[in-house]
């Protein structure tokens, strides 16, 4: 296989061989055994040479020997007939990349003159007895074609790595082997037909084909004012509607969707890309969750986007080089398109955090003359010596409030984490918060306290006071249970109602970004697992089903 591979670095050299056992096979050889076996050897060369086929791919062995051992009976029975086809096949392998490789564009146009010469003077004569040469000048181009085709022995080599499927242009291959074949085919014709001399039909046919593709390439672009063929053309194969069309149509429809989510947005695209005929099933494997969408059945592939991503493709039959490249475009199409939606989520969430900090800002200034207000109230309560049962319990109340606005009032002007951590014991807490809800009787207060340590204030009120305002909030909620647990192993303070479930949506985001459900910002419970963080507490939604809604804030004692 490594011999192998180094040949392939010396194209030109082995289309010289072909062309000089092409030349032997049609003026040298008449042997039909000895031809048959050269011919062999032609069609080896000719699968070395070719660049549709990778030689490092593996093949079937059975299509290809059914292919062979019918093409070897061919060239058995009708000798003239498969070199006509094998040089048909060179013609329209070589014509195919004449626009790609402008360097070796020369030698090219020099391969194909080759080939025609060999088929119009040695094949064709040879084949059709009617046919008749003047041996004189048989003799001199059997000669004189010998000349160019050594040449070839010293052409420069193009990098066979750079080399392949993409320098063959279809339509150029077809265009150049039909070209060639109308030629010699219009010679035989006037020459049996009309019987004129073959050399004279050969040059009228020659000079016909000439003068109709030049006629054709003046219409395909006149540039006298008229559009030409070439845009009629362009109107018909720039067709809109195709797979790749739909596909971007698809993806620009969905990311307007600003309810759907990353994931949703990547199956709902991959459910419209396996309606596709060729393909069964997507299934795209990030770090840690998968996406995917149809039947996996039939042939796959797997195709790396990046380190953490993965995408495998199955196929309903083998795709081969240009629809396997095609799909892999299209899904690199939906990755990018996933990565914006990503980055449009971030931005919202930033947008958010915006929209809070514009709202303290302006909230500030309110709760500084709130407390102001109070401080002047409680100044009135306290000059007014004759003081009932009455105004002392509004002065408790006012100081409570002027203490809690006060400290929110800290906070909002400097956001930083205090040193100074205000604790209390558990049964002190769950007094203060059942006095605080007392007179709310859907709210319950529970206590198991076997260790009476110590909790901070901040944490614990935070989660408890957003954790029963959400509860409240939802209409079917009528009983929510407040907990709290205390041995020497865990603490933890459990939050249940009998409201509806969370939503899957929400459910997902909670703890880990900004969650409104419609009646707030969302702030709340992600500040409150940031301070549950900070304090070595782990805060979670335990259960979450109709009728019973738990969350847990709590801290194995051991650890």
């Amino acid at each position: 296989m490594a011999r192998v591979h180094s040949l392939l670095q010396y194209g030109q050299q082995i289309l010289a061989t072909i062309l000089l056992l092409y030349h032997v096979l049609i003026w040298v050889v008449d042997d039909p055994l000895l031809r048959f076996g050269l011919s062999f050897v032609l069609y080896g060369l000719f699968l070395l040479w070719q660049p549709l086929w990778s030689k490092e791919a593996r093949v079937n062995a059975a299509p290809v020997t059914l292919i062979a051992i019918l093409f070897f009976l061919v060239t058995y029975v009708f000798p003239n007939e498969s070199l006509a086809f094998v040089g048909l096949i060179l013609s329209g392998l070589i014509g195919s990349r004449l626009l790609s490789q402008t360097a070796y564009r020369s030698f090219d146009l020099l391969a194909l003159l080759i080939i025609t010469i060999e088929m119009a003077i040695g094949l064709i004569p040879d084949t059709f007895e009617q046919i008749q040469l003047p041996s004189l000048f048989a003799d001199y181009m059997q000669t004189m074609v010998l000349i160019p085709v050594m040449l070839f022995y010293f052409a420069p080599n193009p990098d066979h790595q750079k080399q392949g499927r993409s320098q063959v242009d279809l339509m150029h291959g077809l265009l150049a082997a039909t070209l060639l074949f109308i030629v010699l085919l219009g010679g035989i014709v006037i020459s049996l037909l009309y019987g004129v001399e073959y050399l004279d039909g050969l040059l009228l046919t020659v000079f016909i084909v000439a003068t109709l593709t030049i006629g054709i390439s003046w219409f395909w672009n006149p540039g006298v004012g008229y559009s030409g063929i070439g845009v009629l053309w362009n109107r018909y194969a720039m067709t809109i509607g195709g797979p790749f069309e739909t596909w971007i149509n698809t993806l620009t429809t969905l990311i307007e969707e600003h309810y759907l989510t990353p994931n949703e947005y990547l199956e709902a695209a991959c459910e419209h890309l396996v309606e596709n005929d060729w393909l069964n099933a997507i299934e795209w494997q990030f770090e840690t969750f998968k996406v995917g969408a149809g039947e996996k059945t039939g042939p796959w592939i797997e195709h790396r986007l990046d380190e953490n991503v993965t995408v495998l493709l199955h196929f309903k039959a083998d795709p081969g080089a240009a629809l396997e490249q095609h799909t892999i475009l299209l899904i690199r199409m939906a990755y990018q398109f996933y990565l914006a939606k990503l980055n449009q989520e971030k931005m919202r969430v930033q947008e958010h955090f915006a929209t809070i900090h514009h709202t303290g800002a302006r909230l500030t200034h309110d709760i500084k003359n709130i407390l102001q207000s109070i401080k002047t109230s409680l100044d009135i309560i306290d000059m007014d010596e004759e003081t009932t049962q009455s105004q002392q319990l509004l002065e408790t109340n006012l100081k409570q409030i002027g203490t809690r606005l006060e400290s929110t009032l800290n906070k909002l002007r400097a956001p930083k984490l205090n040193t100074q951590v205000n604790l209390v014991d558990c049964r002190q807490w769950l007094d203060r918060i059942g006095k605080q809800h007392n007179a709310n009787p859907r709210v319950h207060f529970h206590g198991d306290i076997v260790n009476n340590i110590t909790v901070p204030v901040d944490l614990f009120d935070s989660v408890a006071e957003n954790l029963i305002n959400n509860a409240l909030k939802k209409s079917p909620t009528t009983e929510v249970d407040l907990r709290l647990l205390s041995d020497s192993n865990i603490i933890v303070l459990s939050i249940c109602d009998n409201g509806d479930a969370i939503e899957s949506e929400i459910e997902n985001s909670l703890f880990a970004q900004p969650v409104s459900s419609g009646s707030g910002m969302g702030i709340g419970l992600y500040q409150a697992a940031i301070m549950a963080h900070a304090f070595q507490f782990e805060l979670e939604l335990s259960q979450n089903e109709r009728g019973r809604v738990c969350f847990n804030l709590f801290q194995h004692l051991a650890e």
